[in-house]
């Protein structure tokens, strides 16, 4: 038994961290030349009768495990639970494999020819799967989505392009999954493709059959960019999004109307609708009162007089989401440091077996992805920052939780570093959350890497993450703090970031960091800096603000001119990117330089390392050249790394590779962490 009282017994290896059991897949597949559909392979999985209490072992991921993309992705199991279908990478890219669920046998690998994959997927039926597809345009490493969807039979028959610009009949549009109508037929929401930037076409629901890949119109919205919602058959009855003045809008449809409503909302803007109920006239949202503008909660709103009612409010941390059974809400779930389960409904079935597994894996994540339709089988992902996910299919009937996969099956078993949730109140009275994660060497006090988030308005959270993971395991501590302007901890708090991205966002930063220090955990002398994107910017701004404080710097596809996002990168190209922008960034001209890396290049006195994608389409390349031009007027050395293709973060796995490599030598040389000779970096 895992837990006296969660009365699931586990099939397979523990996700205990660091165990030692290994499960060995031996694959042979046909070389693709089209798409695909035939794999003859032997995949063995071991499955043990009880729980594998295995022992740490002493080694490290390579830098090369931790470069590779995951080998597993989604694991879905179909409506009757005969199949498992499952991401897998395939010759480089990914593909989907369809099993037999009985028996595990591998019976079809559909993956495509060029430079096509497999994205996301689902089941419709039994027997059918809808998949998009993503392409690698132009010489870009990453793949992207146009909205292409493609269906095939679980055994690999029946192909079919369903919708996309290379459908029977093309549309120049992108489709996104939203409901499934019946055994034959789903919704889609399309947008329409522009061809004048930042004029999003009106979205459409378009009805799609999956075998004949016939296409009609159900509704279109009058909302640019909108989002659709649809009821419990499958009717869509909501889109709502953003206008170009950066407001929200929410439109209705009444029961049996082709004419869309605007409902006058009760609360703030940033609105998320997350399904309807039962009774098709009320919706769940996600949000602030216009009293209470702090923290968002769950609240049930009458469509058709606006009335609202409170479902369920933490008082200090947003809701992050909602359990949803057939319309029936059983459960939210809460994020201050740890993702926390609030049963709404305790008697519920899924409410009940929820909180049993998180007490059997109290230091994971537990993330039911699919389940049959007849709720017997569930297939669950487990995680945690120490822990790459593993998934699992949990029998209701014999209560035995087996495992299937592990995503990063090279990382599994080996030592990875010890995350640990903690709070401190900064200089002016907020109190942040944030993770510390410990090197798996050494002694405190630690050489410390403070990684600030993207975004701003995102957070980190309680989850694997490689970049972490990469600087633990080489002697680092690692600092995360959820700044203000950062989501999941109310309005109040996101907005105290607003014109402060220079200013006070970083005092949080450097107020965690001394926190560390006064904690004996970061040693004052070795701290260094490193971000991305939004954390990229705080790389070099946070040097500014605090000039003795951090020791090394890189910045890593960051922003480094505020001013310059008026007019470059993705933002400025969108309609509301201005009022955006105007929303979130100083007014004042002489702020707009003072909080701008690059317009202080002169000011910046230590190591400094500027990483990039010439193809970034979010901080545009310019700004890494803005940065680089500053610091040779500046008199300032410094190491430059760009990749050809690579756009808001490195994808191609030999890109990552030389970049851990040279994060690390350049944070060696200026930090000198203790007891790891530097020989032992080239592994």
């Amino acid at each position: 038994m895992l837990h006296s009282s969660a009365s699931v017994v586990c099939v397979g290896r523990s996700t205990s961290l660091g165990s030692a059991l290994n499960c060995v897949h031996g694959v042979t597949t046909m070389t693709l030349k089209r798409p695909a559909n035939l794999w003859a392979l032997a995949w063995g999985v071991c499955l043990f009768a009880s729980m594998f209490s295995g022992q740490l072992r002493a080694e490290v991921p390579s830098l090369e495990d931790f470069s590779q993309h995951p080998e597993y992705t989604q694991a879905v199991i179909s409506p009757k639970g005969t199949y498992l279908a499952v991401g897998v990478k395939h010759e480089g890219k990914r593909a989907v494999a369809v099993l037999e669920l009985a028996t595990m046998t591998p019976i079809s690998l559909t993956g495509f020819y060029d430079r096509s994959e497999v994205g996301d997927f689902l089941w419709v039926n039994d027997d059918r799967l809808v998949l998009s597809i993503v392409r690698r345009r132009g010489a870009l490493e990453a793949p992207g989505s146009l909205g292409e969807l493609y269906a095939v039979n679980a055994d690999g028959s029946a192909p079919k392009y369903l919708y996309g610009i290379n459908a029977d009949e093309p549309v120049f549009a992108g489709g996104l999954y939203l409901d499934t109508v019946d055994d034959r037929n789903i919704i889609i929401q399309s947008i329409p493709f522009s061809r004048r930037a930042g004029k999003d076409g009106l979205p459409e629901v378009i009805r799609v059959n999956v075998y004949s890949g016939r296409a009609s119109r159900v509704v279109r919205s009058r909302l640019r960019g909108a989002r659709f919602v649809a009821d419990q058959e499958a009717n869509p009855r909501i889109a709502y999004g953003i206008n170009d003045e950066f407001d929200q809008v929410i439109h209705y449809l009444p029961k049996g109307s082709r004419d869309w409503v605007e409902l006058r909302s009760p609360f703030e803007d940033d609105i998320e609708v997350l399904g309807f109920e039962e009774d098709g006239k009320t919706v769940v949202v996600s949000a602030a009162t216009v009293e209470d503008k702090t923290v968002r909660g769950l609240y049930r709103l009458t469509l058709a007089n606006g009335a609202y009612e409170q479902i369920y409010h933490a008082g200090d941390t947003d809701v992050s989401r909602a359990f949803w059974d057939e319309g029936h809400l059983y459960g939210t779930e809460v994020y201050r440091h740890y993702r926390e389960f609030v049963p709404l409904d305790p008697a519920h079935p899924f409410s009940l077996l929820k909180q049993q597994i998180q007490r059997a894996f109290p230091a994971h994540t537990v993330t039911a992805l699919s389940k049959t339709e007849d709720d017997q089988k569930i297939v669950i992902a487990l995680s945690s920052p120490s822990d790459p996910p593993s998934f699992y299919l949990f029998d209701r009937d014999t209560r035995k939780l087996q495992f299937l996969l592990d995503a990063y099956p090279r990382i599994e078993g080996k030592t990875l570093g010890q995350n640990e949730g903690f709070s401190v109140v900064s200089r002016d009275g907020m109190t942040l959350h944030g993770y510390l994660t410990l090197p798996t060497q050494g002694e405190a006090p630690y050489p410390t890497i403070v990684m600030p988030h993207g975004g701003p308005h995102a957070r980190d959270g309680w989850s694997y993450d490689d970049y972490v993971q990469v600087l633990a395991t080489r002697g680092y501590a690692v600092l995360q703090v959820n700044f203000r302007g950062s989501t999941g901890f109310g309005y109040a708090f996101r907005d105290a970031g607003y014109g402060e991205w220079g200013r006070n966002t970083q005092h949080d930063i450097i107020d965690a960091t001394q926190w560390a220090i006064a904690e004996g955990l970061a040693d004052p002398d070795r701290i260094g800096i490193f971000g991305g994107s939004f954390g990229g910017y705080s790389a070099l701004q946070a040097p500014l603000v605090a000039p003795e404080m951090f020791k090394a710097a890189i910045g890593y596809v960051g922003v480094y001119d505020l001013e310059l996002l008026y007019n470059s990168g993705d933002i400025a190209t969108t309609r509301w990117g201005d009022a955006y922008l105007d929303k979130t960034l100083p007014s004042d001209p002489e702020q707009l330089h003072a909080q701008s890396p690059a317009q202080r290049a002169d000011e910046l006195d230590l190591p400094i390392f500027i990483v990039h994608g010439e193809d970034d389409y979010r901080a545009a390349f310019e700004h890494a050249e803005l940065m680089r031009d500053a610091l040779i007027a500046g008199g300032k050395s410094f190491e430059w790394m760009v990749k050809k293709g690579e756009e808001h973060g490195f994808y191609d796995p030999a890109n990552r590779l030389e970049l851990f490599r040279r994060m690390l030598a350049f944070f060696d040389q200026h930090l000198v962490p203790q007891d790891l000779a530097m020989n032992e970096r080239a592994n």
